[in-house]
């Protein structure tokens, strides 16, 4: 699961040897903060991660999502992470546009 939040961007995924943890991997290590063990992988494709029950990713998302406060995605991340948002959106937009081209060719 890919998530693009105000403050963050997370990659989570099972634990390939505890079925009831997660891997929570980000490229910005503050953005798994202030969470358990932060190990650094600079062999991995994202370099930093921690390991967290599924609970308390579970919890952690349900908490963000009640302390939404704005109405567009973009214009509410961090300036740092302006880029990298819109590179996404972009992109999604894309795919969004090619699905619904195929739409049209039935």
């Amino acid at each position: 699961m890919y998530i693009f939040a105000q403050h963050g961007i997370l990659s989570i995924v099972a634990h390939n040897k505890k079925p009831t943890m997660l891997m929570v991997r980000s490229p910005v290590r503050a953005d798994l903060e202030p969470h358990a063990k932060i190990m650094r992988t600079n062999w991995a494709d994202y370099l930093y991660r921690t390991v967290l029950s599924r609970e308390v990713v579970a919890a952690t998302m349900a908490k963000a999502i009640t302390l939404i406060n704005y109405e567009k995605v973009k214009p509410a991340a961090s300036a740092d992470r302006e880029l990298a948002y819109f590179s996404a959106w972009s992109t999604i937009m894309d795919l969004q546009d090619a699905q619904a081209n195929l739409r049209h060719e039935d």
